[in-house]
């Protein structure tokens, strides 16, 4: 059950201030899930997720990391709004992302209704930073979805010692399985990692919108993906 959800803004160390959606659970004190949304943002299907991970127990808050550049959700059905999508994509500021994801962690640990601890949920564009999160932030724990770009931080993958749970589509054709097993190649060392194969499954699963769309994956994933978040739900 979620007891409430608004719009909130978090003050970046950048200055500014980041756009989120933050929804609370019935039981506090919570830990916390950031979302780290598609290149999309955070539209519709990211704020239900939100409230699905309020509904099992958790803070969750879904960012707008593209604020500084061309911020706001985008619909991919339209041409221009993809054609905005692809092009904030392309002229995101990686470290910038990371400084905002750290911004938001300091946010939510020090909220009265947070337990201390915390992790970050990455949805296709999310899954890099999942990876760095984990490997430098201090992340509790991070979960990804059909998570891309992880190839670019392989170093901070072989670094994440806290518990992992990926999820990739066997026929995500913008995670070709080189790059995952390469991913699941540096996360070795770490005996707290897992990571899932969907075979026949294409990039978006989780995405209602999509057509890759897969009901029954996207809920498998994401109760396993719970299974190991509860594991945060004990005092800091």
């Amino acid at each position: 059950m979620t007891t409430a959800a608004r719009d909130i803004m978090i003050p970046s160390a950048d200055g500014g201030a980041i756009p989120a959606y933050i929804a609370f659970p019935a039981v506090l004190p919570a830990p916390a899930v950031v979302i780290v949304a598609a290149v999309f943002g955070v539209d519709a299907g990211t704020r239900e997720w939100a409230d699905r991970y309020a509904a099992r127990g958790f803070i969750a808050v879904a960012p707008d990391f593209f604020w500084r550049t061309i911020p706001g959700p985008l619909n991919p059905d339209v041409p221009e709004e993809r054609a905005k999508a692809t092009e904030r994509n392309g002229q995101f500021d990686r470290d910038a992302g990371q400084r905002d994801i750290a911004s938001v962690r300091d946010y939510v640990r020090a909220l009265p209704e947070s337990n201390g601890k915390w992790s970050v949920a990455g949805y296709c564009f999310g899954g890099r930073y999942t990876l760095l999160a984990g490997a430098y932030l201090g992340a509790d724990a991070v979960v990804g979805f059909h998570p891309s770009k992880m190839k670019l931080e392989l170093e901070a993958a072989a670094a994440v010692t806290c518990p992992t749970s990926f999820h990739f589509g066997g026929a995500d054709d913008s995670v070709p399985m080189d790059v995952v097993e390469a991913v699941q190649a540096a996360l070795k060392s770490n005996p707290r990692a897992e990571s899932y194969i969907y075979p026949g499954v294409a990039h978006g699963f989780t995405m209602k919108i999509r057509p890759a769309y897969d009901a029954a994956v996207s809920e498998l994933s994401f109760e396993r993906a719970i299974t190991l978040l509860d594991g945060l739900k004990t005092a800091r």
